[in-house]
């Protein structure tokens, strides 16, 4: 790999680092100013989430601005003055060696080489790759960081808008009976930026894999398309959310994600599963569905609550 190039990579990744640094500096000053009833993890979390957006921006700014210590040309000019070879040793090295992952510019450059040479390389080191600590060959490479050359290639397909792995890529996933979550964010990631091509991947295997209780993956599948429902509803996936709460051996996903594409024909059939099964349901379950009632836009006063707590455990929240 060209020194230059290598530098480049480590300087951006530095200089990242530092504006992270100051952004989280910047809004942690602002964790005083708490709303009341906000719960603090939370806070900090969204507290983080800006100064990371902020992040970026401030970096994709500094991968397409001329910049004097480049001779005047951008990060993305030269990314795209390199072979492709140099392009994929950049954005491996960058995968492996960064905190901040391959820069953006890098990704985009790639993304606009020839699709049929750029879909050989992203499958080929998407299958290469292990998915699971188990599927490592080499004792002396860490899996976490051997993903990250998968996660790049996720990110270079978004990009070229090319979803022509979705189906393998599920396949593959549903194999494991569990992944590492940062493997499963980034399944999700690539399979929810093509809505149109994954929706009836994701209904049909929720409809044609019951009989286990739709454990395990089977859980992020429900997750992954109730993410695609919020911004694009159909008939099919609120019928097959309803399907996946019938079948699942935990229902709380069910009724989590049912709240969260937010139909309020749920509501109905939240009620009548809790009158059905008074005797019989688990306080976790009731509480979430109580929960769902009420964010959905439902009247909880008509239920019984058989616990005698719910209202009491609200007024501790």
């Amino acid at each position: 790999m060209r020194d230059d190039i290598k530098e480049l990579l480590k300087r951006y990744d530095e200089i990242g680092a530092l504006i992270l640094e100051q952004k989280l500096d910047e809004f942690g000053d602002q964790l005083d100013q708490k709303p009341e009833g906000v719960d603090d993890a939370t806070y900090e979390e969204y507290i983080q989430r800006l100064a990371k957006e902020e992040t970026d921006m401030a970096t994709a700014k500094l991968e397409n601005e001329p910049d004097e210590k480049l001779g005047g040309k951008s990060m993305r000019d030269l990314f795209d003055e390199l072979s492709f070879e140099e392009k994929t040793e950049a954005l491996e090295y960058a995968a492996l060696n960064l905190d901040r992952g391959a820069p953006q510019s890098l990704v985009a450059s790639i993304a606009t080489e020839p699709a049929d040479m750029v879909r050989d390389y992203c499958g080929k080191i998407i299958g290469e790759c292990a998915w699971t600590e188990e599927e490592l060959t080499d004792e002396n490479v860490l899996f976490e960081m051997q993903f990250q050359k998968a996660i790049a290639c996720f990110d270079v397909l978004t990009v070229m808008k090319e979803p022509c792995f979705i189906q393998a890529v599920l396949d593959r996933y549903l194999s494991y009976g569990k992944t590492r979550e940062f493997v499963a964010e980034s399944i999700a990631g690539y399979v929810e930026a093509f809505p149109e091509v994954s929706e009836p991947f994701l209904i049909s295997i929720l409809e044609s894999n019951v009989e286990d209780g739709l454990e395990g993956p089977y859980e992020d599948v429900v997750i992954m398309l109730t993410e695609i429902g919020k911004e694009h509803k159909t008939e099919e996936i609120y019928q097959t959310l309803r399907h996946a709460f019938r079948y699942m051996t935990n229902k709380i996903y069910a009724v989590i994600c049912l709240a969260d594409y937010g139909d309020d024909r749920a509501v109905a059939m939240f009620k009548n599963y809790i009158n059905r099964n008074q005797k019989t349901i688990e306080r976790d379950l009731f509480y979430e569905m109580m929960s769902a009632i009420q964010h959905l836009g439902g009247d909880i006063s008509d239920i019984q609550d058989p616990f005698g707590d719910f209202q009491k455990k609200q007024g501790k929240n």
